[in-house]
């Protein structure tokens, strides 16, 4: 079969989810894409700092979407894509390595089979305030690499798999996007 053409800002977009893939989420930012060099200039890019700079390498497009709601975590996407899945399998390390500094007193979970491959980590939030939570999981879908974040404050209860079912409709989106239909995938209201 042959590998999908790279991605466009405008279908990273799609990949992103919005309103509509989370009901009942006041959307914080919608749905963003830029190019690497746009990101970079309108500092948009998470590429500060060595680590974080070699994060950025063979990134061809990046966006982002953030989500918040009343008594639950804050919510944040991003995305990176490449120009194939092999220069998207050699990355996902190196923004592992990055991102994942930004939970601090990050421990290792296990988030189950999500994406071809994924990680998870829960920690602090980088504000250090004592009862905070952060979650950050990482999953890499053939030549897209996307990061799952929740903060919660002291008073905001969230368990160690509450980003699961994000980072799997996050996943769905960019495998719809690739396999050339428009991303539908989504959380369920309950």
């Amino acid at each position: 079969m042959k590998e999908p053409a790279p991605f466009t800002p405008s279908q990273v977009r799609t990949v992103l989810p919005d309103a509509q893939a989370l009901p009942g989420w006041k959307v914080s930012i919608e749905p963003v894409a830029y190019t690497l060099k746009e990101a970079r200039s309108l500092g948009a890019a998470h590429c500060e700092g060595q680590a974080a700079q070699n994060s950025c390498m063979g990134v061809q497009n990046t966006g982002t979407s953030v989500f918040s709601r009343q008594g639950q975590p804050l919510i944040y996407f991003l995305v990176q894509t490449y120009q194939d899945e092999d220069s998207a399998k050699s990355a996902y390390g190196t923004v592992w390595k990055s991102w994942k500094q930004t939970v601090p007193e990050a421990r290792a979970l296990w988030n189950g089979k999500v994406g071809e491959q994924s990680d998870a980590v829960v920690g602090s939030t980088r504000s250090m305030v004592e009862g905070s939570k952060g979650l950050l999981i990482q999953v890499r879908v053939g030549s897209v690499i996307m990061l799952s974040m929740a903060e919660a404050g002291p008073q905001v209860g969230m368990t160690d798999s509450y980003l699961d079912r994000f980072a799997d409709a996050f996943a769905k989106r960019a495998e719809e996007a690739q396999r050339g239909t428009t991303p539908s995938a989504g959380l369920v209201e309950n």
